[in-house]
Protein backbone atom coordinates (compact mmCIF):
# COMPACT_ATOMS: atom_id res chain seq x y z
CA UNK A 1 0.00 0.00 0.00
CA UNK A 2 1.34 3.45 -0.94
CA UNK A 3 1.74 6.13 1.72
CA UNK A 4 -1.10 8.63 2.22
CA UNK A 5 -1.27 11.55 -0.21
CA UNK A 6 -1.57 15.15 0.90
CA UNK A 7 -4.71 15.69 -1.18
CA UNK A 8 -7.01 13.80 -3.54
CA UNK A 9 -5.24 13.14 -6.84
CA UNK A 10 -8.48 13.80 -8.74
CA UNK A 11 -7.94 17.52 -8.14
CA UNK A 12 -4.99 17.46 -10.54
CA UNK A 13 -5.95 18.76 -14.00
CA UNK A 14 -6.17 16.12 -16.73
CA UNK A 15 -5.93 18.51 -19.69
CA UNK A 16 -2.21 19.31 -19.34
CA UNK A 17 0.35 17.34 -21.35
CA UNK A 18 3.06 15.64 -19.27
CA UNK A 19 6.29 14.43 -20.91
CA UNK A 20 6.80 10.67 -21.25
CA UNK A 21 8.62 9.15 -18.31
CA UNK A 22 7.22 11.61 -15.77
CA UNK A 23 4.07 11.90 -13.72
CA UNK A 24 2.36 14.49 -11.56
CA UNK A 25 1.02 13.50 -8.18
CA UNK A 26 0.40 14.87 -4.68
CA UNK A 27 3.16 14.83 -2.10
CA UNK A 28 3.08 11.64 -0.01
CA UNK A 29 3.85 11.02 3.63
CA UNK A 30 7.00 9.05 2.74
CA UNK A 31 8.40 11.55 0.20
CA UNK A 32 11.42 12.34 2.33
CA UNK A 33 13.45 12.99 -0.83
CA UNK A 34 11.34 16.10 -1.44
CA UNK A 35 13.58 17.88 1.05
CA UNK A 36 16.64 17.38 -1.16
CA UNK A 37 14.83 19.20 -3.97
CA UNK A 38 13.81 22.05 -1.65
CA UNK A 39 17.46 22.56 -0.71
CA UNK A 40 17.99 23.80 -4.26
CA UNK A 41 15.48 26.58 -3.55
CA UNK A 42 16.36 27.81 -0.06
CA UNK A 43 17.54 26.78 3.39
CA UNK A 44 15.94 23.61 4.71
CA UNK A 45 18.18 22.65 7.62
CA UNK A 46 18.05 19.33 9.41
CA UNK A 47 14.70 17.52 9.38
CA UNK A 48 14.40 13.89 10.38
CA UNK A 49 11.73 11.56 9.03
CA UNK A 50 9.55 11.92 12.13
CA UNK A 51 9.53 15.71 11.78
CA UNK A 52 8.75 15.35 8.08
CA UNK A 53 5.71 13.19 8.81
CA UNK A 54 4.50 15.49 11.59
CA UNK A 55 4.63 18.47 9.24
CA UNK A 56 2.84 16.44 6.56
CA UNK A 57 0.09 15.51 9.03
CA UNK A 58 -0.36 19.15 10.09
CA UNK A 59 -0.72 20.18 6.45
CA UNK A 60 -3.19 17.41 5.70
CA UNK A 61 -5.37 18.30 8.70
CA UNK A 62 -5.49 21.92 7.57
CA UNK A 63 -7.04 20.88 4.22
CA UNK A 64 -5.47 23.88 2.53
CA UNK A 65 -2.05 22.66 1.33
CA UNK A 66 -1.60 21.24 -2.16
CA UNK A 67 2.02 20.26 -2.77
CA UNK A 68 2.27 18.93 -6.33
CA UNK A 69 5.36 16.93 -7.27
CA UNK A 70 6.76 15.91 -10.64
CA UNK A 71 8.24 12.43 -10.42
CA UNK A 72 10.65 10.78 -12.83
CA UNK A 73 9.06 7.35 -13.10
CA UNK A 74 12.19 5.34 -13.88
CA UNK A 75 14.14 6.59 -10.88
CA UNK A 76 11.14 7.36 -8.61
CA UNK A 77 12.86 10.69 -7.99
CA UNK A 78 11.04 13.97 -7.40
CA UNK A 79 12.46 16.40 -9.96
CA UNK A 80 10.01 19.28 -9.56
CA UNK A 81 7.49 20.58 -7.07
CA UNK A 82 5.23 23.52 -6.33
CA UNK A 83 2.73 24.38 -3.62
CA UNK A 84 -0.75 25.85 -3.85
CA UNK A 85 -1.81 27.22 -0.48
CA UNK A 86 -5.48 28.03 0.07
CA UNK A 87 -6.27 30.80 2.53
CA UNK A 88 -9.76 30.90 4.03
CA UNK A 89 -11.40 34.32 4.15
CA UNK A 90 -14.55 36.06 5.35
CA UNK A 91 -14.38 38.63 2.57
CA UNK A 92 -15.76 37.81 -0.90
CA UNK A 93 -18.64 35.81 0.58
CA UNK A 94 -16.42 33.70 2.83
CA UNK A 95 -14.24 33.03 -0.20
CA UNK A 96 -10.89 31.37 -0.73
CA UNK A 97 -7.65 32.98 -1.79
CA UNK A 98 -4.78 31.06 -3.39
CA UNK A 99 -1.02 31.51 -3.04
CA UNK A 100 1.71 29.82 -5.06
CA UNK A 101 4.76 28.88 -3.01
CA UNK A 102 8.05 26.99 -3.27
CA UNK A 103 8.23 26.35 -7.03
CA UNK A 104 11.42 24.42 -7.74
CA UNK A 105 12.84 22.22 -10.50
CA UNK A 106 15.89 19.99 -10.09
CA UNK A 107 19.02 21.62 -11.51
CA UNK A 108 19.64 18.78 -13.96
CA UNK A 109 16.08 19.04 -15.30
CA UNK A 110 15.97 22.77 -15.99
CA UNK A 111 15.37 23.94 -19.55
CA UNK A 112 12.63 21.33 -20.10
CA UNK A 113 9.79 23.78 -19.27
CA UNK A 114 8.90 21.88 -16.09
CA UNK A 115 8.49 25.24 -14.32
CA UNK A 116 5.89 26.19 -16.93
CA UNK A 117 4.18 22.84 -16.42
CA UNK A 118 3.98 23.22 -12.64
CA UNK A 119 2.61 26.75 -12.87
CA UNK A 120 -0.04 25.72 -15.39
CA UNK A 121 -1.09 22.92 -13.06
CA UNK A 122 -1.42 25.20 -10.03
CA UNK A 123 -3.37 27.88 -11.90
CA UNK A 124 -5.84 25.26 -13.15
CA UNK A 125 -6.16 23.76 -9.66
CA UNK A 126 -6.78 27.18 -8.16
CA UNK A 127 -9.60 27.78 -10.63
CA UNK A 128 -11.07 24.35 -9.93
CA UNK A 129 -11.01 24.91 -6.17
CA UNK A 130 -12.70 28.27 -6.75
CA UNK A 131 -10.28 30.90 -5.44
CA UNK A 132 -11.18 34.51 -6.18
CA UNK A 133 -7.52 35.56 -6.32
CA UNK A 134 -4.19 33.83 -6.90
CA UNK A 135 -0.89 35.45 -5.96
CA UNK A 136 2.82 34.84 -5.58
CA UNK A 137 6.02 36.68 -4.74
CA UNK A 138 8.94 36.79 -7.16
CA UNK A 139 12.21 38.53 -7.99
CA UNK A 140 12.37 41.27 -10.64
CA UNK A 141 13.87 39.01 -13.29
CA UNK A 142 10.97 36.54 -12.97
CA UNK A 143 8.18 39.07 -13.57
CA UNK A 144 8.05 38.41 -17.37
CA UNK A 145 7.86 34.65 -16.72
CA UNK A 146 4.87 34.94 -14.39
CA UNK A 147 3.11 37.52 -16.58
CA UNK A 148 2.72 34.70 -19.13
CA UNK A 149 0.35 32.99 -16.69
CA UNK A 150 -1.89 36.03 -16.22
CA UNK A 151 -0.22 37.69 -13.23
CA UNK A 152 0.30 41.43 -12.88
CA UNK A 153 1.96 43.62 -10.26
CA UNK A 154 -0.51 45.90 -8.44
CA UNK A 155 0.61 45.98 -4.80
CA UNK A 156 3.84 46.08 -2.83
CA UNK A 157 5.12 43.09 -0.88
CA UNK A 158 6.81 43.90 2.42
CA UNK A 159 8.40 41.51 4.88
CA UNK A 160 10.66 41.26 7.90
CA UNK A 161 12.64 38.33 9.21
CA UNK A 162 13.18 36.86 12.65
CA UNK A 163 15.99 34.45 11.86
CA UNK A 164 16.52 33.45 15.49
CA UNK A 165 12.88 32.45 15.89
CA UNK A 166 12.06 29.12 17.52
CA UNK A 167 8.57 27.83 16.61
CA UNK A 168 6.34 26.98 19.53
CA UNK A 169 3.44 24.57 19.77
CA UNK A 170 0.03 25.88 20.72
CA UNK A 171 -3.29 24.13 21.28
CA UNK A 172 -6.73 25.10 20.10
CA UNK A 173 -8.90 26.45 22.92
CA UNK A 174 -11.26 24.00 24.64
CA UNK A 175 -14.01 26.53 24.07
CA UNK A 176 -14.66 26.09 20.35
CA UNK A 177 -16.49 29.41 20.14
CA UNK A 178 -13.12 31.22 20.49
CA UNK A 179 -10.73 31.21 17.53
CA UNK A 180 -7.59 31.03 19.66
CA UNK A 181 -6.56 31.35 23.29
CA UNK A 182 -6.49 34.99 24.40
CA UNK A 183 -3.34 34.26 26.40
CA UNK A 184 -1.44 34.28 23.07
CA UNK A 185 -2.17 38.02 22.70
CA UNK A 186 0.89 39.99 23.91
CA UNK A 187 0.45 42.51 26.71
CA UNK A 188 3.99 43.70 27.49
CA UNK A 189 4.62 47.08 25.90
CA UNK A 190 1.10 47.16 24.43
CA UNK A 191 -0.93 50.20 25.51
CA UNK A 192 -4.64 49.57 25.05
CA UNK A 193 -6.94 52.62 25.28
CA UNK A 194 -9.35 52.75 28.19
CA UNK A 195 -12.71 51.25 27.30
CA UNK A 196 -11.18 48.99 24.64
CA UNK A 197 -10.60 45.27 24.95
CA UNK A 198 -8.25 43.16 22.81
CA UNK A 199 -9.47 39.61 22.25
CA UNK A 200 -9.76 36.75 19.78
CA UNK A 201 -12.59 36.56 17.27
CA UNK A 202 -15.57 34.49 18.44
CA UNK A 203 -17.99 32.37 16.47
CA UNK A 204 -20.87 34.78 17.17
CA UNK A 205 -19.00 37.97 16.13
CA UNK A 206 -21.12 38.59 13.06
CA UNK A 207 -20.63 42.36 13.41
CA UNK A 208 -17.03 41.69 12.35
CA UNK A 209 -18.44 41.47 8.81
CA UNK A 210 -19.73 45.03 9.03
CA UNK A 211 -16.22 46.21 9.88
CA UNK A 212 -14.72 44.24 6.97
CA UNK A 213 -17.13 45.98 4.60
CA UNK A 214 -15.15 49.15 5.26
CA UNK A 215 -12.06 47.38 3.90
CA UNK A 216 -13.29 45.49 0.84
CA UNK A 217 -16.19 43.52 -0.60
CA UNK A 218 -17.75 41.01 1.78
CA UNK A 219 -21.07 40.19 0.08
CA UNK A 220 -23.69 37.97 1.64
CA UNK A 221 -22.42 35.76 4.47
CA UNK A 222 -25.12 34.03 6.50
CA UNK A 223 -24.77 33.05 10.15
CA UNK A 224 -24.19 29.46 9.03
CA UNK A 225 -21.58 30.59 6.49
CA UNK A 226 -19.84 32.59 9.21
CA UNK A 227 -19.76 29.63 11.61
CA UNK A 228 -18.57 27.21 8.93
CA UNK A 229 -15.75 29.52 7.90
CA UNK A 230 -14.84 29.99 11.58
CA UNK A 231 -14.57 26.20 11.96
CA UNK A 232 -12.04 25.97 9.08
CA UNK A 233 -9.72 28.55 10.66
CA UNK A 234 -8.80 26.86 13.92
CA UNK A 235 -5.09 26.23 14.44
CA UNK A 236 -3.39 28.70 12.13
CA UNK A 237 -5.59 31.81 11.96
CA UNK A 238 -5.33 34.50 14.61
CA UNK A 239 -7.98 37.18 14.09
CA UNK A 240 -7.46 39.84 16.75
CA UNK A 241 -10.34 42.24 17.38
CA UNK A 242 -10.59 45.50 19.30
CA UNK A 243 -13.89 45.75 21.12
CA UNK A 244 -15.50 48.91 22.45
CA UNK A 245 -16.54 47.53 25.82
CA UNK A 246 -19.36 49.99 26.44
CA UNK A 247 -21.00 49.46 23.06
CA UNK A 248 -19.96 45.78 22.73
CA UNK A 249 -18.89 46.69 19.20
CA UNK A 250 -15.85 45.55 17.22
CA UNK A 251 -14.03 48.73 16.16
CA UNK A 252 -10.82 47.24 14.80
CA UNK A 253 -9.42 43.92 13.62
CA UNK A 254 -6.40 42.33 12.00
CA UNK A 255 -5.45 38.79 11.00
CA UNK A 256 -2.23 36.85 11.45
CA UNK A 257 -2.14 33.73 9.29
CA UNK A 258 0.56 31.19 10.18
CA UNK A 259 1.74 28.97 7.35
CA UNK A 260 3.35 25.56 7.95
CA UNK A 261 6.55 25.06 5.93
CA UNK A 262 9.15 22.37 5.32
CA UNK A 263 11.87 24.94 4.66
CA UNK A 264 13.74 26.52 7.57
CA UNK A 265 13.59 23.28 9.59
CA UNK A 266 9.81 22.90 9.37
CA UNK A 267 9.47 26.57 10.16
CA UNK A 268 6.45 28.85 10.43
CA UNK A 269 5.78 31.79 8.14
CA UNK A 270 3.43 34.61 9.13
CA UNK A 271 1.21 36.84 7.01
CA UNK A 272 -0.64 39.95 8.13
CA UNK A 273 -4.05 40.27 6.51
CA UNK A 274 -7.23 42.37 6.63
CA UNK A 275 -6.15 45.19 8.94
CA UNK A 276 -9.12 47.53 9.41
CA UNK A 277 -10.28 50.18 11.89
CA UNK A 278 -13.83 51.52 12.06
CA UNK A 279 -14.00 54.87 10.26
CA UNK A 280 -15.45 56.51 13.37
CA UNK A 281 -12.37 55.44 15.36
CA UNK A 282 -9.63 56.42 12.94
CA UNK A 283 -6.97 58.84 14.08
CA UNK A 284 -6.73 57.15 17.50
CA UNK A 285 -3.72 54.99 16.49
CA UNK A 286 -5.72 51.77 16.68
CA UNK A 287 -4.06 50.65 13.44
CA UNK A 288 -0.69 51.11 15.11
CA UNK A 289 -1.93 49.08 18.09
CA UNK A 290 -3.14 46.21 15.90
CA UNK A 291 0.11 46.05 13.96
CA UNK A 292 2.22 46.05 17.15
CA UNK A 293 0.12 43.19 18.50
CA UNK A 294 0.49 41.08 15.35
CA UNK A 295 4.24 41.63 15.08
CA UNK A 296 4.74 40.62 18.72
CA UNK A 297 2.41 37.62 18.30
CA UNK A 298 4.35 36.49 15.25
CA UNK A 299 7.61 36.70 17.19
CA UNK A 300 6.19 34.80 20.16
CA UNK A 301 4.83 32.03 17.92
CA UNK A 302 8.25 31.69 16.33
CA UNK A 303 7.68 32.64 12.70
CA UNK A 304 10.89 33.15 10.71
CA UNK A 305 9.30 35.69 8.34
CA UNK A 306 6.32 38.03 8.55
CA UNK A 307 4.91 39.63 5.42
CA UNK A 308 2.04 41.69 4.04
CA UNK A 309 0.85 43.38 0.86
CA UNK A 310 0.05 47.09 0.74
CA UNK A 311 -0.47 50.08 -1.51
CA UNK A 312 2.36 52.51 -2.24
CA UNK A 313 0.92 55.13 0.12
CA UNK A 314 1.09 52.72 3.07
CA UNK A 315 4.74 51.71 2.72
CA UNK A 316 6.02 54.42 5.16
CA UNK A 317 3.44 53.32 7.75
CA UNK A 318 4.49 49.67 7.66
CA UNK A 319 8.20 50.48 7.58
CA UNK A 320 7.74 51.78 11.14
CA UNK A 321 7.09 48.19 12.24
CA UNK A 322 10.24 46.77 10.66
CA UNK A 323 8.97 45.81 7.20
CA UNK A 324 10.85 46.47 4.00
CA UNK A 325 10.26 45.75 0.32
CA UNK A 326 12.67 43.30 -1.30
CA UNK A 327 10.56 41.26 -3.72
CA UNK A 328 7.57 41.70 -6.04
CA UNK A 329 3.94 40.75 -5.45
CA UNK A 330 2.09 39.32 -8.47
CA UNK A 331 -1.62 38.59 -8.62
CA UNK A 332 -4.42 37.49 -10.91
CA UNK A 333 -8.13 37.44 -10.16
CA UNK A 334 -10.94 35.03 -11.01
CA UNK A 335 -13.78 37.11 -9.55
CA UNK A 336 -16.01 36.50 -12.54
CA UNK A 337 -15.44 32.76 -12.67
CA UNK A 338 -18.00 30.56 -10.95
CA UNK A 339 -16.53 28.21 -8.33
CA UNK A 340 -17.15 24.52 -8.88
CA UNK A 341 -20.05 22.79 -7.19
CA UNK A 342 -17.60 20.48 -5.42
CA UNK A 343 -14.24 21.93 -4.38
CA UNK A 344 -13.00 19.16 -2.10
CA UNK A 345 -13.13 15.41 -2.53
CA UNK A 346 -13.66 12.80 0.16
Amino acid sequence: MSAPSLFDERLLPNNISIPDGFRLRPLRRDDFGYLELLKQLTSVGFINQLEFRKRFDAMKRAKSYYVVVLEQIGSSKIVGAATLLIEFKYIHEAGQRGRIEDVVVDAVMRGKKFGVLLNEVLVDMAKLIGVYKLSLECKTELIPFYEKFGYSKNLHFLDQRFDDAKPITWSNPKDQTILFDDSLIPTEGIDVPEGTRVRALRSNDLDYLNLLEQLTSVGYVSKIDFEQRFATMGGSYFIVVLENVTASKIVGAATLVVEFKYIHECGLRGRVEDVVVDEAMRGKKLGVLLNKILVEMAKSLGVYKLSLECKTTLIPFYEKFGYKENIHFMVQRFDNELPPTVVTLD
